[in-house]
């Protein structure tokens, strides 16, 4: 039970009280007759603002599942007997079930303005979320750099300016600023053509988010062009560099507690149980090492300017009664972080001569275990974003008998893989000479990664070819087709995609996976950096999975003017586990399912409410514990 103070209640109803007042707000404004996008003149400018209000809360519904938390934070070991991280399990730690994982007021504002063939677009939002403003975690407070990204904002999305004109038969489109793309064909799974574009996780777990909320605006000059004869080309040049926002450290669907903003040190912290393998083999005996907390460096690696991408566009009439085939070439720098490792100063025996003055201190097991914890904590942990990447793809879309069929390849000669964070400390280990003393000369190496010494980086990335692909459906059935004659319902879609990612030598190298819970197949280097794990998952050469969403709308619902769409989205990875961090995500086993019912009135007021379980995959579903629900009210003017 936690203890709260007199001031915690009052400023729990003072909160209460204001989302209340917000949304009485919102009401009296959809009542007092101002509830319409404005839109006005100044000079020969016309101007159009849309705003959007909204209101979301989401619940952890299920309770905690021990072995998703590592054994020093009061988890439990797997049958296997291995234990989660300790460095992915905050989040987890931060909530119990049926606490509020998200209380958010949101207000966005489109902004256009036109004169002639120029204009302006901007995008505004603003949002307070009462759950991480309060910073009441079960286990351990936010820290400010998560704060100030989740608990209150206003962010800049879109800002651009562009014009229109034609030269001959020839139709140009330029934009200049923040604006996001969309190339290929994905539908719901990322990692192909588009992998260039960055992403805000974190907004779009906020209840209540919109599409337009899911790519992050990247400064850069765009260029349309439309041919005669249905041939169009697109390119774009990235002046600055933007990432994906990843869950920040300790928020609820955070899988990792070192990365994002807020990130933690990263710790090691090996039990007395995880030891014995080296105590076997007469090293030392079985007590806890010292902790080792890493201190995050400087990143490195973002490059702003060397970033561009073209796409060509071809539509053939004559192919299935008409067809659109795509081109596309993207050469950019890495949206996603690759966890990278550095080593301190000294080697083991100059850390061990220094702390105990003689190199008789290498024949002492408590010397021993003195000088690998002093000199592991001389070093950093930091994130690279690997540049020059470059993709090329294709991609078709048409018209099957009434259904829309599409799909692209992505071809990456080069692809950056990241290796695992458990095999790059490993490598630390072996390339500082400690490894052959922590073992008692049982073993000189413990990594398949090459052992790196004082001062040196860890090889945190492989480079090889990957090729992904992914095709998807679109079916909208009206009131005569027999689907929604059997449910009843005035028309219904049905959504699906299929996907795949193929790194032919990905079992070469120990690679990252996506998931949770990875191990080191050599005993002693799982002791000190995988909590005993060994049995080892690492990605593979081939994954696979789909999903499916079936939606039916219910006009004029009760005899009102109400909308109600009842909605279930599936997620099912079939095989394999996708290396990454940039892919798909497949993860073997895993699945998860959505059910939802979203509400309209009068094409102004919205609402929805859903419940989300993920399962399957067993420890390796970093999610696999924390279903949620989720519920928003918005009003649209």
């Amino acid at each position: 039970m936690r203890n709260y103070s007199f001031a915690q209640e009052r400023h729990k109803a003072r909160s209460a009280a204001y989302f209340a007042g917000l949304l009485a707000g919102v009401s009296f404004l959809a009542l007092s007759g101002q509830a319409s996008a404005e839109s006005f003149e100044i000079g020969n400018v016309d101007v159009n603002v849309d705003s959007t209000v909204s209101l979301g809360v989401s619940l952890r519904a299920s309770d905690r599942d021990c072995e998703m938390v590592n054994v020093v934070n009061g988890g439990c070991r797997t049958a296997n007997g291995s234990t989660q991280s300790v460095n992915s399990d905050d989040a987890n730690l931060n909530f119990d079930q049926w606490d509020f994982t998200s209380i958010t007021a949101k207000a966005t504002h489109d902004i256009s303005a036109s004169w002639q063939n120029f204009g302006a677009f901007a995008r505004v939002k603003y949002f307070y979320d009462h759950v991480y403003a309060q910073n009441d975690m079960r286990h351990r407070k936010l820290n400010h750099d998560a704060r100030q990204r989740l608990n209150n904002g206003i962010d800049l999305l879109d800002a651009f300016v562009y014009t229109d004109f034609a030269v001959d038969d020839v139709f140009v489109t330029l934009r200049a600023g923040k604006q996001a793309l969309n190339w290929g064909e994905s539908l719901f799974i990322p990692g192909g053509v588009n992998a260039f574009q960055a992403v805000d996780v974190a907004a779009l777990r906020t209840p209540g988010s919109e599409l337009k909320e899911a790519f992050l605006p990247m400064p850069m000059l765009s260029a349309q062009l439309a041919f005669p004869n249905n041939l169009s080309m697109e390119a774009f040049w990235q002046f600055d560099h933007v990432e994906t926002e990843l869950d920040p450290a300790g928020s609820f669907y955070a899988t990792t507690d070192i990365a994002g903003p807020g990130s933690l040190p990263a710790l090691s912290a090996a039990q007395v149980d995880d030891l014995s393998a080296f105590a076997g083999a007469g090293a030392f005996p079985p007590n806890p090492l010292l902790p080792i907390a890493l201190p995050r460096g400087e990143d490195q690696g973002r490059n702003d300017t060397n970033q561009y991408g073209l796409a060509l566009r071809y539509y053939a009439e004559d192919v299935n009664q008409g067809t659109e085939f795509g081109l596309y070439y993207t050469h950019y720098t890495s949206r996603l972080p690759f966890l990278t490792f550095r080593n301190g100063p000294q080697n083991f025996a100059q850390t061990c001569t220094a702390l105990f003055g003689s190199p008789t201190c290498l024949n002492n097991a408590a010397a021993i275990q003195g000088a690998f914890s002093y000199g592991a904590n001389q070093g950093t942990y930091f994130y690279q974003f690997p540049d020059s990447i470059e993709t090329f793809g294709a991609s078709f879309s048409t018209l099957f008998d009434g259904t829309a069929v599409a799909g692209e390849l992505a071809f990456t000669p080069r692809m950056p893989l990241a290796t695992t964070d458990q095999q790059q400390n490993a490598s630390q280990t072996d390339g500082q000479g400690a490894t052959p003393f922590l073992t008692g000369g049982a073993a000189t190496t413990t990594s398949r990664l090459d052992p790196v010494g004082p001062g040196e980086a860890t090889q945190a990335i492989v480079y090889e070819e990957t090729l992904t692909g992914q095709i998807n459906t679109i079916d909208s059935f009206a009131t005569s087709h027999w689907l929604p004659q059997f449910i009843g319902s005035d028309n219904a879609t049905f959504l699906t995609n299929v996907g795949f990612m193929y790194v032919p030598d990905a079992e070469d190298h120990p690679l990252n996976r996506s998931g949770s819970l990875r191990g080191i197949e050599n005993p002693f280097g799982a002791a000190l950096f995988a909590n005993g794990v060994t049995e080892v998952q690492y990605g593979t050469a081939f994954s696979a999975g789909y999903r499916l969403v079936v939606a039916a709308d219910y006009n004029n619902a009760f005899g009102l003017p109400v909308t109600l769409s009842p909605n279930v989205a599936w997620r099912h990875d079939v095989t394999g586990y996708s290396p990454g961090p940039i892919g798909p995500g497949f993860v073997s086993g895993l699945k998860a399912v959505t059910l939802g019912l979203n509400a309209s009135y009068q094409s102004a007021w919205r609402a929805s409410l859903g419940y989300t379980n993920s399962f399957g995959g067993g420890f390796r579903n970093a999610l696999n514990d924390r279903d949620f629900v989720s519920a928003s009210i918005s009003y649209a003017f």
